[in-house]
């Protein structure tokens, strides 16, 4: 704004001069430009040196330019100056910076601003006068209609992203705890499960060796074999192993037995072998989430995984019988802690792909993943 005025004022001084127009009430104008300049030059300095200026300046400041605006144009010639074009300006300006209301308000003021300069300078009356005060008004309307559109799409678009920031920093902050969680829960089995069975392995084998009992050496040996499928339980929670030597469709059947044994549920897994390449570890991932969620919150008795392949894209299907949910809560959910739905989301987005979620109460829920190809 304050370049944009800086650079008015030559553009005023030419238009006046180069522009015939009525040479009545014309005297006051070299004094309003100087004056009007002092204020560009001033503004322009305090915004290039950065300096905060008082609220009230701030308020003041379209006010005071409004009223220079009309103040040069009826010095130059009225509704005949070009400097009459400089009203165009501020709804423009207004729609980058204002709510469509505020918006809508400059535009109007500045229809009011000229109308009010035409109709007391000399030359009101004129017929030609009348006619460019009418057209400048139609046009003056026409910017201002869309100058307010534009601040509504602007300002629907900064709501958005002001939505979608906080989103995220709720997510970050959601996920760091439920890392935190996570690595206390890992922490708490490995020392409340797997290190108490292997320090009763390792009793029932001094038992062994001291009194040669072979039910110690099988009690011992049991403890051994209990602490290993713990152990590769957690290691497949961590990262599933299955993926890097079996591939894609044993890794998600190996994820669905799981959770079926876990959660007591009914799944199906279905892979085109033509869907494995670059987004393998981030299928296995989502899967295992959804999977969950779909379990574990819906209270599903069987879910269907399918992950299908064709030379534009590569789609994971998990559907599910439960008791479904309203999409339109999901921004609730996650603010209540429930991140694994948006977590995923912000992996798909990431991976330049799309998450799609259909779900009503009672009908079950059907979440699709469109990823691109792998080529």
């Amino acid at each position: 704004m304050a370049l944009l005025r800086a650079a008015l004022v030559p553009v005023v001084w030419l238009g006046e001069r180069l522009v015939d127009h009525p040479r009545v009430h014309t005297a006051s104008f070299p004094f309003l430009l100087a004056a009007f300049a002092v204020w560009a030059a001033v503004m322009l300095a305090l915004r290039v040196a950065r300096r905060r200026t008082p609220l009230w300046l701030d308020r003041a400041e379209p006010f005071v330019d409004l009223a220079a605006i009309t103040a040069l144009t009826y010095a130059s010639g009225g509704p005949f100056s070009e400097t009459a074009t400089a009203f165009f300006a501020l709804p423009v300006l207004a729609a980058a910076r204002l709510r469509p209301r505020l918006t809508a308000g400059w535009a109007l003021g500045s229809i009011a601003a000229f109308v009010a300069l035409s109709v007391v300078h000399p030359t009101a009356g004129e017929s030609e006068a009348t006619e460019r005060m009418i057209s400048q008004v139609v046009y003056l309307a026409w910017i201002g209609a869309a100058a307010t559109l534009v601040s509504a799409v602007l300002h629907r678009r900064d709501a958005a992203i002001a939505r979608l920031a906080t989103q995220r920093e709720r997510l970050a902050a959601q996920a760091l705890a439920a890392e935190q969680r996570e690595r206390r829960r890992l922490a708490q089995l490995l020392h409340d499960e797997s290190v108490q069975t292997l320090s009763v392995a390792r009793q029932e084998l001094a038992d062994y060796q001291r009194t040669g009992r072979e039910d110690a050496y099988e009690r011992a040996a049991g403890a051994l074999d209990e602490s290993l499928a713990q152990l590769r339980g957690e290691i497949f929670e961590l990262h599933p192993y299955v993926l890097d030597h079996a591939g894609l469709p044993a890794a998600l059947r190996a994820i669905a037995d799981r959770a079926a044994e876990r959660l007591g549920a009914e799944i199906t897994v279905a892979v085109d072998p033509a869907a494995a390449g670059r987004h393998d570890e981030l299928i296995v991932v989502l899967a295992r989430e959804l999977l969950t969620n779909a379990v574990k919150h819906s209270g599903a008795r069987h879910v269907v995984v399918s992950v299908a392949a064709d030379p534009e894209r590569i789609e994971l299907e998990v559907r599910d019988d439960g008791a479904g949910f309203d999409p339109g809560r999901r921004e609730s959910a996650l603010a209540a802690g429930h991140v694994g739905l948006a977590s995923s989301e912000q992996r798909v987005r990431s991976a330049g792909g799309e998450l799609l979620v259909s779900s009503t109460p009672g009908s079950g829920t059907r979440v699709q993943v469109v990823l691109p190809p792998n080529g």
